[in-house]
């Protein structure tokens, strides 16, 4: 299972609170934790750890942080060849609130992740051939996005797009995109519905007549929802005491990607980024979240002994 992930990589800096801070607010006694992030390289290592052959491609910074960031990919098993290197600008840098509830609130700071520009695909372009799936997001610009979405649907090549932060998504890039990936705000934003407890159909059918094959609605402890021209289907959420938000939508994507690159995506399929998602809110930071793939397959083992026990 060929992934090649192209996006983002940041250094998280996270401070965990009793509360967000209001505007104006200052909460003292944070507990500080850096950690590595980014969408693209948090869905990279989720793919990784859950059994995909992966390449990601990003761009770092003229910092210490890039040789941090590169050993600790080729740790993850994930090829780093068609890293870009930016003399320019920093790594990107993400500032997060993560409150006691497991809420949080981020600012990211982009830096190199914006030099990440359609005009270097060519340094790429080579890897694209080779996969079975690309995934991106919406933290490099949306040219390149869109460029390498359309040259690898010419190509034959499956397209995972989680378009976060929130984008408007033009047709033509829409009709390129395989599987959307959105969370019911995302969902919204896209869909130009607003969204309510009943209406994840509507929104779903207006994604899919925009162009897209297949939407999928991440509704974080209430599940997933999917559809697309053939099914209809929703899991419940797995229940597991939730300490850290942070990654679980992208330990999901990277989960799904896995699964999604070799078949159709189906139940089995969302069943296992749900499962993934579920372990990784149980664990603090981004990264450092990402269960493993025996651990998603022990823990789905063990949901399936508990339901035939209470049968």
């Amino acid at each position: 299972m060929k992934v090649v992930v192209i996006g983002s990589s940041n250094i998280d800096m996270v401070a965990q609170v009793s509360h967000l801070p209001a505007p104006g607010e200052t909460v003292g006694d944070a507990n500080f934790m850096q950690s590595l992030g980014g969408k693209g390289a948090n869905q990279a290592v989720a793919a990784a750890r859950l059994g995909g052959s992966v390449t990601f491609v990003t761009s770092l910074g003229n910092d210490m942080y890039a040789d941090i960031l590169k050993k600790h990919f080729k740790k993850e098993g994930i090829t780093t060849d068609y890293i870009i290197d930016d003399v320019h600008h920093p790594t990107g840098t993400a500032l997060i609130f993560v409150a006691d509830s497991g809420e949080n609130c981020i600012a990211v700071a982009p830096g190199a992740n914006y030099s990440l520009l359609p005009g270097s695909i060519t340094h790429f372009s080579e890897v694209i051939d080779e996969a079975d799936i690309i995934v991106m997001q919406a933290e490099i610009p949306y040219e390149t996005i869109k460029k390498i979405a359309l040259s690898a649907k010419q190509k034959g090549k499956k397209i995972l797009f989680n378009p976060a932060p929130a984008c408007l998504i033009d047709e033509e890039l829409m009709k390129a995109i395989d599987i959307l990936v959105v969370n019911e705000l995302e969902a919204s934003f896209i869909s130009g519905i607003e969204y309510r407890d009943n209406n994840l159909e509507e929104i779903a059918e207006t994604l899919l007549k925009a162009g897209t094959s297949n939407v999928v609605i991440t509704l974080g402890s209430q599940g997933v929802y999917m559809k697309n021209a053939k099914a209809t289907m929703q899991l419940p959420g797995c229940k597991v005491n939730a300490i850290d938000t942070i990654a679980a939508g992208d330990t999901f994507c990277g989960a799904l990607a896995v699964v999604c690159a070799k078949k159709e995506i189906d139940q089995e399929a969302l069943n296992f980024a749900n499962t993934a998602a579920a372990i990784a809110v149980t664990r603090s930071g981004a990264q450092p979240s990402i269960p493993t793939l025996d651990e998603v397959k022990h823990f789905i083992l063990e949901k399936e002994l508990a339901l035939s026990f209470n049968f």
